[in-house]
């Protein structure tokens, strides 16, 4: 039989009773709170969480107002001077306040059109202009305005009379139009003008020869350009 000491422990041999020890579960219990706690607190976030607002993405230049806000370059081909004997040209604006644009431009023909050995018409020129335009409602929309000073260097005749007649001319130039918006990047340009100034010539009796009439300094006042051109906008 055991005796009093023995039971519920182990005798070591000297009158002592070695309790076994219970595990401790207290350290298993905070451990099992505390991640408890951060899968609840994850679990809110969560939800909680929204994604930041996008940034708003400009939108494009769409109408006369938002266009001249934007535009600032535009680049045009007058196709009634190809259509002229096909005279080369471009014209070149810049944008520097809601209604005023600068301009430069150039002309180029040096061709000369033969019907018959003895029948020839021409209308060559090089032509060099700078100016600018007014715009009462937004640049490159709507009604325009322009003025330049122009210089021309020009050959012509064999057109209404055999009469030829060359010469530097140095003026200064008038005209007026309205643009058509067709896209952000497109419009159609037309116009007319007139330009004066003066010109020292040598006129000749027909295209082919050499036979002068006269020769001297004069002013002059004639139409400048009929204007029907496509026009580029950056």
């Amino acid at each position: 039989m055991k005796c009093d000491a023995c039971i519920g422990g182990v005798w070591d041999g000297a009158g002592l009773s070695l309790t076994p020890a219970v595990p401790s579960r207290t350290l298993g219990r905070r451990c099992v709170s505390a991640a408890a706690g951060w899968i609840c607190a994850l679990l809110l976030a969560c939800c909680s969480w929204q994604p930041a607002p996008a940034q708003p993405v400009p939108p494009a230049a769409t109408g006369p107002e938002e266009l001249a806000n934007q535009a600032r370059l535009a680049v045009s081909q007058n196709l009634a001077d190809y259509l002229f004997l096909g005279t080369l040209n471009a014209d070149i604006q810049y944008s520097v306040h809601r209604a005023w644009t600068l301009q430069a431009g150039a002309k180029y023909n040096n061709w000369t059109w033969r019907h018959r050995m003895d029948t020839q018409f021409e209308s060559r020129q090089q032509c060099y202009y700078l100016g600018a335009r007014w715009w009462p409602w937004y640049t490159y929309s709507g009604w325009w305005l322009g003025g330049r000073l122009q210089y021309r260097e020009y050959n012509r005749g064999g057109l209404f009379s055999q009469e030829t007649e060359e010469g530097d001319a140095f003026g200064v130039g008038v005209s007026g139009g309205y643009s058509v918006h067709v896209n952000r990047w497109l419009n159609v340009d037309f116009g007319l003008g007139l330009w004066g100034g003066a010109t020292k010539y040598v006129t000749y009796a027909c295209p082919y020869c050499g036979k002068r009439l006269d020769e001297g300094t004069k002013a002059f006042f004639l139409p400048d350009e009929a204007r029907i051109a496509l026009e580029f906008i950056f």
